[in-house]
């Protein structure tokens, strides 16, 4: 199941947060699970790490980057506003292709295609003093948001393939960008190194 994860690493907290989100076969995209480790416990690395297989990771921005744990992962964090700006690029794209074919004759009609707004991104800062879940949680509906916006424009692109720029029939909605997948790295399965 392809999705991103969220995590927060707070040394002030010492803990860690790792929030799952998903899309599935018949499930929108959601959150799947999210647990809090104590970074004392030693299994806490090896336990979360293994949450992060098979997804895009987003770190908090307070989450230290040259932290033991995070090394020991070999995480490459997800570029979050990448998604956020290329969703919207997507959004002006179809309305415009949709303005056009709308303003042939006898199209008056047609109906407007309805998008959720691609959410801003979140003050992490005006945050900080909340707990780590809080955080991690609003990064994640954060990532959420703009990962279904991103569905439902691809879900009327392909609906409307007829008058779309290089639109086909029966293609599929993608489930990411192209460039996005291309720039970003998807953590791999392999086995916990000791």
């Amino acid at each position: 199941m392809l999705g991103f994860a969220t995590v927060d690493l707070s040394t002030r907290d010492d803990s860690l947060t790792v929030w799952l989100t998903s899309v599935g076969m018949d499930i929108p995209v959601a959150h799947t699970n999210a647990i809090r480790f104590d970074i004392a416990d030693d299994t806490a690395p090896r336990r979360a790490w293994s949450m992060l297989c098979e997804r895009y990771v987003v770190l908090t921005n307070r989450t230290p980057r040259d932290h033991a744990v995070l090394a020991r992962w070999g995480v490459s964090p997800c570029d979050l506003a990448m998604l956020a700006k290329q969703t919207t690029a997507a959004q002006e794209a179809l309305m415009a292709a949709f303005a056009e074919h709308a303003a042939k004759p006898g199209k008056a009609d047609l109906m407007e295609p309805v998008l959720p707004p691609v959410p801003a991104l979140v003050d992490q800062a005006a945050r900080e003093t909340g707990t780590p879940e809080e955080l991690t949680l609003a990064v994640a509906n954060q990532v959420r948001g703009i990962w279904a916006a991103w569905l439902a424009v691809e879900r009327e692109r392909v609906k409307r393939w007829a008058y779309m720029p290089g639109g086909s029939k029966g293609e599929t909605p993608v489930l990411l960008p192209a460039e996005f997948v291309e720039q970003n790295v998807l953590q791999p399965v392999r086995a916990w190194e000791q």
